[in-house]
């Protein structure tokens, strides 16, 4: 009995636990310093409106990308955001998957270009369709292209036909040396560019023909947008008139049959029973001309192709290869199966290497060490269209002077190397760049890479004000978004795009100047993220997590020994943003140095939010004397607000500096002499800018800095910068 009432007791006392409130979790590093301010995560972010006075509101911000308002509204899911793009790159540029699936390539340039600049599309497929015809498959697919562009196949007057041309009798003899299997995978390819060629049409139907013919010769956009230095009125127009889908969905088909075609080729070139030496082929359609290249060292040049198709050797391109060489050919596809390659284009007037105006425009090379040289827009590269370069293997290197390199202007420039040690090279403007509605992506896998923009005006000349003397470049370069600021000129603001730069592994070199490596500017977005290694980051100012005037710029650095310097005399870096600005400077594992002599390394003037994380490792940071940071921030500026200051009163400014372990080492770096000193923060230390008791006597008290060296953090990993995402391989190859 008293064994049967305690089992009745204890069933009783059951639901009274069930019930119980569940213990809130421990915070972690970044909520407990929220926590420490009296803040949360709804203070997070800048939500403007229209009665903010003298904010340039971004409902009347044309081209205005779909995840800025998000990101600025919820800056802690930026790293979320920035991992799903890398996460794609890993997946879908695994050796397995690109064994065993041919739309790789289409999945790496929706996360991390299209899906960027519209949400009308999902990474499900191109909806490639190709009724490829048994008896003479090229030959009816040229045909169909005559029919469709509305011109004669079969010349005839007098009531008879002509003698000549023979159109028909002409391509068939070109054709006929073609192994069977040969004509129907370039034919099959052939109706997918024909699709895309019909698409572009539809995206063009409301532009003026006139305006598309100016737009066609601007090429210096990254210079003179940034500041409002010329308005192309017929460029504005142009842009809101295009069907931007329509041509977007033009470049789905040339992302996916590349690969197609590239798979279909390979299985063919392992086959017996082909004369390769005759597999070859020049013809024109009224679209483009059709090449194909045999296996030998061949030089390609040409200003009207559709699609070009080398099967093997060190061949030579020069010219528009796989881009838009004129608004007449909108449409054109390059494929090399292998070899060294050399690409040249020394025309700075003709897209090149994998890019496109008003039109879409790809280059894939499947195989050797090549060279790419190139001037103005190329090397994944668009200006009111797409253009994508995808390299699968080799050590390439790259060189371009301006706006390439996974760069775009109201279009998707995307560049993709999967690996191979890799050296790029630019002035400025590139390395995955983001201009006025544009979005650009860098993409590359593995490799010891270089990615280089030329610092010194001395060299270049895009001399930034902001350097001394004028001495280092604007670089606007290694995942950069720059806007159109209008305000201080004719009032035409248009929104930056999102530049970014994707490399999973390798031990790397980043080197710019001015704007870079993460940084963003009017409304525009910069994002670097790198996987792992021992990386070098070099800058010499607004850069590595930095921005300026409404923007987001993200460094992530997921492991390794890496050492950050902002090396110029003037310089701000390393987490730090002014008016409105959004950063993030966040490096996980390993023995880091950071040297800034300027301000940074979680630094925010002019109601920005900043946030600084080192998470782990023994550290070294270096500060110049006079440099400002370790959750600095400008509290006594504009307190109380004058009238121009007026969106003060609603907003937070929020910057924090975390260090969550390791024996780290804090001094002072004189520029010239490089003498060390004493800093203000310290191994151990807690700093508030401005004290609790201080901002308590602010008229306005929204003023919110922190800066922790935590001795060895104890509590859960920082939620916002978890790695949430299922991988689809176990193992990275």
């Amino acid at each position: 009995m008293k064994i049967a009432r305690l089992i009745l007791c204890l069933l009783a006392a059951l639901p009274v636990a069930a019930n119980l409130p569940a213990a809130d979790p421990p915070p972690d590093a970044f909520t407990e310093m929220l926590s420490s301010l009296g803040l949360d995560e709804a203070d997070l972010g800048f939500r403007p409106q229209g009665y903010w006075t003298r904010y340039p509101d971004p409902q009347d911000v044309p081209y205005k990308l779909p995840a800025f308002d998000g990101l600025m509204a919820e800056p802690h899911r930026i790293y979320d955001f920035t991992r799903v793009m890398a996460l794609a790159v890993e997946d879908y540029l695994h050796p397995d998957y690109l064994a065993a699936h041919s739309n790789a390539l289409l999945k790496v340039a929706y996360y991390t270009g299209v899906r960027n600049v519209t949400a009308q599309f999902r990474d499900y497929s191109a909806s490639l369709w190709a009724e490829v015809d048994q008896e003479e498959p090229l030959l009816a697919a040229i045909r169909q292209i005559y029919a469709e562009t509305g011109r004669t196949w079969r010349y005839h007057a007098m009531g008879q036909a002509a003698d000549f041309p023979l159109i028909e009798r002409d391509l068939r003899e070109a054709i006929r040396p073609l192994h069977p299997e040969m004509q129907k995978a370039v034919a099959g390819t052939v109706l997918h560019l024909l699709s895309a060629w019909r698409f572009r049409q539809t995206a063009m139907r409301n532009v003026d023909w006139e305006d598309a013919v100016t737009c066609w010769r601007l090429r210096h956009l990254g210079e003179t947008q940034f500041d409002g230095l010329e308005y192309h009125p017929q460029l504005d127009d142009a842009a809101r008139a295009l069907d931007r889908n329509s041509l977007i969905y033009a470049g789905y088909k040339l992302l996916e049959s590349s690969e197609q075609l590239a798979d279909t080729l390979a299985v063919l070139r392992a086959a017996k029973g082909v004369d390769w030496g005759t597999q070859k082929l020049n013809v024109e359609t009224p679209i483009g001309r059709i090449v194909i290249g045999g296996p030998g060292d061949d030089r390609h040049r040409y200003s009207d192709l559709l699609l070009l198709v080398d099967l093997g050797g060190d061949d030579t391109y020069e010219g528009a290869v796989g881009s838009t060489p004129s608004l007449d050919i909108p449409i054109s596809l390059a494929v090399d199966l292998e070899g060294n390659d050399n690409y040249v284009n020394e025309d700075e007037y003709l897209p090149s290497q994998g890019a496109a105006i008003f039109g879409a425009g790809m280059l894939l090379d499947l195989a050797g060490n090549d060279a790419y040289r190139s001037t103005r827009l190329g090397q994944g590269a668009a200006m009111l269209g797409v253009g994508i370069l995808a390299d699968m293997a080799g050590d390439d290197e790259y060189e371009l002077w301006t706006d390439g390199q996974g760069a775009a202007y109201f279009g998707v420039g995307v560049a993709i190397d999967n690996s191979g040690d890799d050296r790029y090279r630019l002035w400025g403007d590139g390395q995955g760049y983001g201009g006025v509605g544009g979005v650009g992506a860098l993409v590359n896998r593995t490799g010891r890479d270089l990615y280089y923009c030329e610092p010194l005006a001395g060299k270049v000349f895009r001399p930034d004000f902001h350097a001394k003397e004028g001495k280092f470049n604007y670089s606007y370069a290694q995942g950069c978004g720059i806007g159109r600021r209008g305000d201080i000129t004719d009032g035409h603001s248009w929104a930056g795009g999102m530049g970014t730069l994707i490399d999973l592994a390798g031990d790397d070199v980043y080197e710019a100047a001015q704007w870079a490596q993460g940084c963003g500017y009017w409304y525009g977005m910069g994002f670097l993220w790198d996987g792992g290694g021992d990386d070098r980051y070099a800058a010499t100012g607004w850069s590595m997590g930095a921005g300026a005037h409404f923007c987001l710029g993200a460094l992530i650095d997921e492991g390794g020994d890496d050492r950050h310097v902002i090396w110029e005399e003037q310089s701000q870096g390393l987490g730090f943003g002014h008016d409105y600005t959004v950063a993030l400077c966040l490096n996980r594992g390993g023995d880091d140095e950071y040297r800034v002599n300027g301000d940074g390394l979680g630094f925010a003037i002019n109601m920005s939010q900043v946030f600084f994380f080192d998470t782990e490792g023994n550290d070294r940071y270096e500060m110049g004397s006079t440099g400002r940071g370790f959750g600095w921030n400008n509290f006594e500026q504009y307190n109380p607000p004058i009238i121009g200051a007026f969106p003060i009163l609603y907003s937070d400014q929020i910057c924090l500096f975390g260090d969550l372990a390791g024996r780290d080492q804090y001094g002072t770096v004189e520029f010239a002499s490089n003498r060390a000193g004493t800093s203000r923060m310290q191994d151990g230390a807690r700093i508030f800018t401005p004290e609790p008791a201080v901002r308590d006597t602010l008229a306005n008290p929204r003023y919110y800095g922190l800066g922790v060296d935590f001795p060895d953090w104890q509590g859960p990993p920082v939620e916002y910068f978890r790695d949430k995402m299922a991988r689809r391989f176990k193992e990275f190859k």
